[in-house]
């Protein structure tokens, strides 16, 4: 894991890059697809977003929920996107990019972020209407 990447942790199958860039409009962005990766590129900020499902990814997710009351959803997640952010001080200074992004890829899987920098987990939102 790179502290400079932020993960979207998720049970495979449940969405790929199609669904990623499908709701990447609800939150005001867009992409262009490059083979199996999408680039968001919003002023300077760049956010390559790739899909991982390797065995991997499902032992660095239940590590990221030991000990934390996402501990149980977080070991039966076995994909992720992951988002390699090109500068991250400033995207944390203009912070709503990557926020809306994040809001973007949790609402195409129903998945868990996190946040390496801080060991934060952002659980995903559900709303009246059930997303």
């Amino acid at each position: 894991m790179s502290a400079t990447n932020f993960y979207v942790y998720f049970a495979r199958g449940v969405a790929d890059l199609d669904d990623a860039a499908a709701a990447l409009p609800d939150h005001d962005l867009s992409a262009q697809r490059h083979g199996s990766e999408l680039l968001v590129a919003v002023g300077d900020l760049r956010f390559r977003v790739t899909l991982e499902d390797s065995s991997a990814v499902a032992a660095e997710a239940a590590a990221a929920g030991r000990g934390t009351e996402f501990e149980a959803e977080l070991a039966r997640c076995t994909a992720r996107f992951a988002v390699e952010v090109n500068d991250l001080e400033a995207a944390l200074e203009e912070i709503t990019t990557m926020m809306e992004l994040q809001g973007a890829l949790q609402d195409s899987c129903t998945g868990f972020v996190f946040l390496p920098w801080n060991n934060g987990i952002i659980e995903p939102w559900v709303g009246d209407n059930g997303l």
